[in-house]
């Protein structure tokens, strides 16, 4: 695909590999994006006047991936501002932090809240924006995670991997759903130097990535620059390839 001239809706898109990747895509060509966000209002604004500056046009959009009604109305909105869409990125998650052993403290509400972001909200995303992406031949990204696949240490809870891993089936299943029209694709990154795994770890995440890099061939845990670099690599040169998880480890899951 070629980018000039393209439009991409990036959910979760204000802060950490959601940022990165409107970042991505800008410096790509892409004509205009959409940085959907929940909260964080700030750092939208913020990075939409950086978006500005490099000639991309952006557009801020808040929306709860939970909410069928928010999101119809964020679909409209981007149809009304840029009559087509191209390129849309589920990057919106969440996540509770509870030790894989701790199964006691997994209720319905930890399942329930998790589920509706991560897997649900991806689901609801895409079913609204196909008949947009239809007209243009466009593409699905999926945010996935090294946690679908295997059960690193790292993994904030068994909800989380589970929902990656059923993110990583959905893309398959609608892969198939949505050919010939959309493509539908994914990436699964493992640990990333984030501002939200800092706050989780505090003073002991230097030490968590020193661990963390040490089990790394490649020797570093990710940046967010690196799995935008993944995401842009796909709608890019993605053209024949649908249903497919990109791996972006640094080689963990080889060793």
């Amino acid at each position: 695909m070629e980018l000039k001239g393209k439009v991409a809706l990036v959910t979760g898109g204000a802060t950490g590999i959601g940022r990165a990747t409107v970042l991505a895509l800008a410096k790509a060509g892409v004509a205009g994006v959409a940085i959907n966000y929940r909260t964080a209002k700030k750092e939208v604004d913020q990075l939409a006047e950086e978006v500005r500056k490099m000639g991309t046009e952006a557009l801020c959009l808040r929306a709860d991936v939970k909410s069928e009604r928010q999101l119809l109305r964020m679909m409209q909105q981007v149809d009304d501002q840029f009559q087509r869409l191209d390129i849309l990125v589920n990057n919106a998650g969440t996540t509770q932090w509870v030790p894989l052993n701790d199964l006691e403290a997994l209720t319905d509400d930890v399942w329930d809240d998790i589920l509706d972001v991560n897997l649900k909200g991806p689901f609801r995303c895409t079913r609204l924006a196909a008949p947009l992406l239809a007209k243009t031949g466009g593409m699905v990204i999926n945010v996935a995670s090294i946690s679908g696949i295997l059960a690193p240490a790292t993994m904030s809870s068994l909800p989380y991997g589970t929902t990656k891993a059923a993110l990583i089936y959905l893309t398959r299943a609608l892969a198939v759903a949505l050919a010939p029209k959309v493509r539908v694709n994914a990436v699964a990154p493992a640990f990333t130097d984030t501002r939200w795994m800092k706050e989780h770890y505090g003073k002991e995440y230097d030490q968590v990535v020193k661990h963390s890099a040490a089990n790394i061939p490649l020797g570093r845990v990710a940046t967010p620059e690196d799995v935008a670099t993944a995401i842009v690599g796909l709608a890019a040169g993605g053209d024949f390839v649908t249903g497919q998880t990109l791996i972006v480890d640094g080689g963990l899951s080889l060793s």
